[in-house]
């Protein structure tokens, strides 16, 4: 689960006190899988390509460097064979 949040105030000392600067917006995740997810939602979307419920859940049981890496090999692959 992700939970998107409107963020924290940035704060900055001016003179002897501290003045607002703006906010940071920030996730907190309570499960790594849902990460896992929403980066192969963003590959989706990214190559145009719908993957099957299998592949995604073959995917989401790999550690997270390695499905990273694994999906920037298939999007290059699918560069080189789209020329």
């Amino acid at each position: 689960m992700i939970e998107k949040y409107q963020g924290y105030t940035a704060v900055r000392k001016v003179g002897q006190g501290f003045r607002p600067v703006g906010k940071h917006s920030f996730k907190i995740i309570y499960n790594a899988q849902a990460v896992k997810y929403d980066l192969i939602q963003q590959f989706e979307v990214s190559t145009g390509i719908i993957l099957p419920s299998g592949v995604k859940s073959n995917l989401c049981t790999q550690v997270s460097p390695v499905l990273g890496k694994e999906l920037a090999v298939i999007k290059l692959q699918i560069k080189e064979n789209k020329k």
